[in-house]
């Protein structure tokens, strides 16, 4: 059994100017390679319900990352891990039809399920839709506020599921999967809906 600690949820971490122009959408007709890539719909959310998502992971993160981001955390606490968040290499990024600006995912980890689906568990340096104005809030009393956010995706073998996140659900340390995740993922509410994979590859790898 993995230890887990839990996350307090705390304010939001502003982001230096040079990270408003990092992530704009790339231009169409680019070559690139991803280790994955999924598309789905918000809900659960005011504002924000019913925006179209698009998730490309370019490559797992290695135990090595996520150990040392798991480590700071653990170590130095919420605040200074947004701030490790910020200065780690992108592994991915999270688009919002709402927006040309991207969220960079700075840890992306794979955890195999027995019926030959997976977890996939996504970490952005800034809360998902704050790039909007208003920024986005989950519907409920599980509403959470962090200065990052977590993305739990979890898929059959065809790439096909649901996805839940941190703006709904507070985080615990998985220390099996390395790295944080949602606490009670079976009670948070769906925040992503019809899930997808929409790479080549339908069978998550």
């Amino acid at each position: 059994m993995s230890a887990h600690v839990r996350i307090r949820p705390g304010a939001f971490v502003a982001v230096s100017v040079l990270s408003l122009f990092a992530f704009v959408r790339p231009a169409t007709g680019q070559a690139t390679k991803f280790a994955a890539r999924f598309a789905a719909t918000t809900v659960g959310l005011n504002p924000g319900a019913g925006v179209a998502i698009k998730i490309d992971v370019l490559r797992w993160s290695t135990d090595e990352e996520a150990d040392r981001l798991v480590a700071t955390f653990k170590e130095k606490g919420e605040k200074q891990w947004a701030d490790a968040l910020q200065a780690a290499p992108s592994v991915g990024y999270v688009w919002a039809a709402t927006s040309s600006l991207g969220y960079s995912v700075k840890l992306a980890r794979r955890v195999a399920l027995p019926d030959g689906g997976a977890r996939l568990i996504l970490a952005i340096e800034r809360p998902l839709g704050s790039w909007d104005r208003p920024s986005w809030k989950a519907v409920g009393p599980l509403a959470a506020d962090y200065p990052f956010s977590i993305i739990e995706l979890r898929v059959n073998r065809s790439g096909i599921g649901e996805g839940k996140a941190s703006l709904a659900a507070k985080l615990v340390i998985d220390d099996a999967a390395k790295t944080p995740a949602l606490e009670n993922y079976e009670a948070a509410p769906v925040l992503l809906k019809t899930v997808r994979r929409t790479d080549a590859s339908a069978a998550p790898q």
